[in-house]
């Protein structure tokens, strides 16, 4: 049994153990996470406080397949709708870049639906372009921090993001979601 599924084991047993081996294990990734979203360690620490209670009241009855997919994604979540509560006027770039593609408001139903779109769009996309896409959409990192990772331009990461939010557009209305 790999730490994964010893920690999910142990908060399906509801044992506080499995948030201590969570902390260890994923408390420096969650928060970095958090801290890139937000751009506030206060507001980042409060998310995390915020993924330890949200996973001990989903784990049960979800059994994640992978942990840290799971609370990746929850922290992900958390620090944004805490961005978007902080700067309800001023919102923050990756957010309105996204507002040409995907609109701010929907129904659960449509969002998942959307989200199945946009991995099958990600899968689409070369590889250097989707990590891209993702490393800024999903990891909220600049764009110069982008260019730094992938060792291109700084204009080479930001028209290889147009380009994308344009091609998702497309993609999007292609497959029968209306913006």
């Amino acid at each position: 049994m790999n730490d994964e599924q010893r920690i999910i084991e142990l908060l399906f047993e509801r044992d506080e153990a499995g948030l201590s081996l969570f902390e260890k294990k994923y408390k420096a990734l969650c928060l970095k996470l958090a801290l890139d979203i937000t751009g506030d360690e206060l507001t980042a620490e409060e998310c995390l406080n915020d993924l330890y209670l949200r996973l001990w009241n989903s784990i049960p009855p979800e059994r994640p397949a992978s942990l840290k997919s799971f609370a990746c994604r929850i922290i992900r979540n958390l620090a944004f709708n805490a961005l978007k509560a902080q700067n309800r006027q001023k919102r923050s770039a990756i957010i309105t870049e996204l507002d040409e593609c995907i609109p701010a408001e929907m129904p659960d139903y449509e969002s998942a639906e959307i989200g199945k779109c946009i991995d099958r769009f990600l899968e689409s996309l070369p590889k250097l372009d989707a990590l891209i896409f993702v490393r800024r959409y999903f990891y909220a990192d600049s764009v110069k921090g982008i260019a730094k990772k992938t060792g291109l331009s700084e204009n080479k990461v930001s028209k290889s993001l147009g380009r994308s939010r344009k091609e998702l557009k497309e993609f999007l209305l292609k497959g029968g979601i209306s913006l």
